[in-house]
């Protein structure tokens, strides 16, 4: 089974304060709109080396470019803290340096992969005295069943919903192992090695399962982390900013276009499932949205702020969904009974 332990999960225990800002609070765009950059402007947040829908080639350098623009009335100071893991190397040009008042500095970004991957690397950029800024290396260069266009696919029919072969495979052997039941589900993570051993599987269309139920889950929002698109950035940012209504959360989803309606839609059928046996897994709804919403979202934004607030939002953006599938779920037994 997966460790229990907090270094091996990619996510907080739902039971955690990881803020002070409550994702239940109500602030307005304005709010979001104005929040302090720290006077500093970023030209773009995310790097993708302009390659488009290209896969990244191995073992060649591509490169990309971005301004600091220094805002402030004196100079600053900034430093740029990548973490380099082993599947790719990055560097930046100046990776630190002062920028003069009312100034900007060119940065330029170098990137060799050295064996297939697709993810969206953070990076944070410091300033001496202000904010943090993050940005996003988007690195796609991995065929198969991962960070690829879900249309492209072969999709079967489950539950009312076309969706990749490849998700209903997963959940059938979630459930056949006995995920539902298995606390702490979708918040523990699978071990780091097995899920790279299955991944790389699922990507030679070689499905097979795992002994370690965290894995197959862990898998299961890895899919939907790596979607090229991320699905709620399909929604209005403005539909789930203000997600306090239920109805309006339930409205922007059936308004989704295709196929990130049904994507998101038989995952949330998935949720339901694990939450029926919140009793048992200690999986409630509230902890569902708070542990799955982060892989459904991209932050475009630099500002670090603005970052955290519509990431809470989004959790309570499909924290409302998830209750509504569930109301219904209940009513619908009711009158069965």
């Amino acid at each position: 089974m997966g460790s229990s332990s907090s270094k091996s999960s990619p996510t907080p225990s739902p039971n955690t304060s990881t803020s002070t800002i409550d994702y239940r609070a109500k602030p307005t765009m304005d709010d979001l709109s104005n929040t302090n950059n720290g006077g500093v402007e970023i030209s773009k947040s995310m790097i993708d080396f302009n390659l488009g829908d290209k896969p990244c080639p191995l073992k060649y350098t591509v490169q990309d470019q971005f301004n600091i623009v220094n805002m402030n009335k004196t100079k600053l100071k900034f430093h740029i803290e990548p973490i380099q893991p082993k599947e790719f190397q990055l560097s930046f040009s100046p990776s630190s340096g002062t920028i003069e008042k009312g100034k900007s500095k060119l940065i330029k970004v170098k990137l060799i992969v050295n064996q297939k991957i697709n993810t969206n690397h953070k990076i944070v950029l410091r300033i001496e005295g202000g904010a943090s800024h993050f940005l996003t290396v988007k690195i796609r260069c991995e065929t198969g069943v991962f960070g690829v266009d879900p249309t492209t696919l072969e999709c079967v029919e489950d539950e009312g919903f076309s969706v990749p072969s490849i998700l209903v495979s997963m959940k059938k052997s979630l459930i056949e192992s006995g995920g539902l039941q298995q606390e702490g589900i979708f918040r523990l993570a699978g071990e780091q090695n097995e899920i790279k051993r299955i991944k790389e599987t699922m990507n030679r269309n070689e499905f097979t399962s795992s002994t370690d139920i965290n894995t197959i889950a862990s898998l299961i929002k890895i899919w939907y982390r790596e979607l090229p698109s991320p699905i709620l950035n399909s929604v209005p940012t403005e539909k789930i900013f203000y997600s306090s209504d239920v109805d309006e959360c339930v409205a922007a989803v059936n308004n989704l276009p295709e196929p990130q309606k049904s994507l998101l839609n038989w995952l949330l059928n998935l949720l339901l499932q694990v939450s029926s046996y919140s009793s048992v897994n200690k999986m409630t709804a509230q902890n569902l949205a708070i542990v799955v919403s982060p892989n459904l979202f991209d932050q475009r934004s630099s500002n670090p702020m603005e970052g955290l607030v519509m990431s809470q939002k989004c959790v309570q953006f499909i924290h409302n969904v998830l209750l509504n599938r569930i109301s219904q779920y209940r009513y619908s037994k009711s009158i069965e009974i």
